[in-house]
């Protein structure tokens, strides 16, 4: 306010005069707007910049920023006269750029990946007509673990409560086929996946569908898939003549051919998140194997035959699948400060 400013006075409707101490509308104040000092967007985009460059590359001796040396490092780099930790924060919140976490990515060698990914993806979104779609994989090494002491109940306020301790009765493996229309689960245990075992299950699975359902196998690249004893039993089961195969590419062709009953169509390697039975193996694990107490193999085995048979009454759904190969986006984008 002015140095000279005097409050005024209001005149009430019998006469009087009052003095407004606190609130004035005659008060004259200055236009101009206040300066801020905002960041432009150069300044922003150079900071998250930063974030995504190594701190190695910058001589410090850490494998991931956090906000304070990031901060130390804006203002050593003089990208801005002066920023606060919390600003930072926000910049690289906007951006949805997280240096604090971390998480494991695998290299597809494959050069015909894209080709594989996006036959397996038009699969699920546009199924063979007049046939069943199923998705095949091993659980290898399921423990049967026995907790040394029981579980203590949740209380209010309280979680249930876990021993640390167990005791080790061995390992089953668990053979499955998720059926993609209607999400049911086939699966069957046993001491390993070597191809005997593979070639078993198969037979048992192809022999659930009538002899004139043409049945399509999604599964990767194990080599238990494209053994010549699999390939003996697909002539059986689809009663053709078995040719000369002589490789394991030679076999996968033949097995992948559609003038058979059979057809088989492999994923792409180190592409396990393409096939749908990855979805339902790690609902087996959170839901039931994760939470439970085995005394023995044999109990593992029927408790786990025993969950398989009660999803298929109550829980199986045909998965929603979205993904249509095309590159996924970020939609946030960095805003002004």
């Amino acid at each position: 306010l002015p140095r000279n400013w005097e409050p005024p006075e209001a005149s009430f409707w019998n006469g009087g005069n009052v003095f407004f101490g606190a609130v004035s509308t005659d008060c004259a104040t200055n236009p101009a707007r206040a300066v801020r000092s905002l960041f432009p967007s150069e300044a922003q985009h150079q900071i998250v910049a930063l974030a995504t460059r190594p701190p190695e590359e910058l001589d410090r001796p850490v494998p991931a920023w956090s906000i304070t040396e990031l901060t130390a490092e804006v203002h050593k780099q003089e990208i801005v006269d002066s920023i606060s930790r919390s600003t930072v924060w926000r910049l690289l919140d906007q951006a949805e750029i997280k240096p604090h976490k971390w998480s494991y990515w695998l290299n597809s060698p494959d050069p015909e990946f894209e080709e594989k990914m996006l036959h397996i993806v038009d699969l699920y979104l546009h199924p063979p007509e007049n046939a069943v779609l199923l998705c095949l994989d091993e659980k290898t090494a399921i423990q049967a673990l026995e907790r040394k002491y029981a579980d203590l109940p949740m209380e209010p306020g309280k979680p249930c409560r876990r021993e640390h301790s167990y005791i080790r009765h061995g390992t089953k493996d668990l053979l499955g086929a998720f059926e993609v229309s209607s999400g049911t689960v086939y699966g069957q245990l046993h001491d390993g996946h070597s191809s005997p075992y593979w070639e078993m299950f198969l037979k048992d699975l192809v022999a659930r569908y009538p002899k004139d359902q043409k049945i399509h196998l999604i599964q990767d690249n194990f080599s238990t898939h494209s053994t010549p004893g699999l390939c003996r039993l697909i002539t059986e089961l689809c009663e053709v003549p078995l040719p000369k195969l002589k490789t394991q590419k030679e076999r996968r062709q033949w097995l992948t051919t559609e003038d058979k009953r059979i057809v088989f169509h492999y994923l792409p390697t180190h592409a396990s998140w393409l096939n749908q039975i990855e979805i339902w193996f790690s609902a087996l694990s959170k839901r039931f194997l994760k939470r439970s107490s085995f005394h023995s193999l044999q109990e593992l085995k029927e408790k786990i035959m025993q969950f398989i048979q009660y999803y298929n009454m109550e829980f199986a759904h045909p998965y929603a699948w979205t993904y249509t190969g095309k590159p996924l986006a970020v939609g946030t984008l960095v805003k002004n400060l």
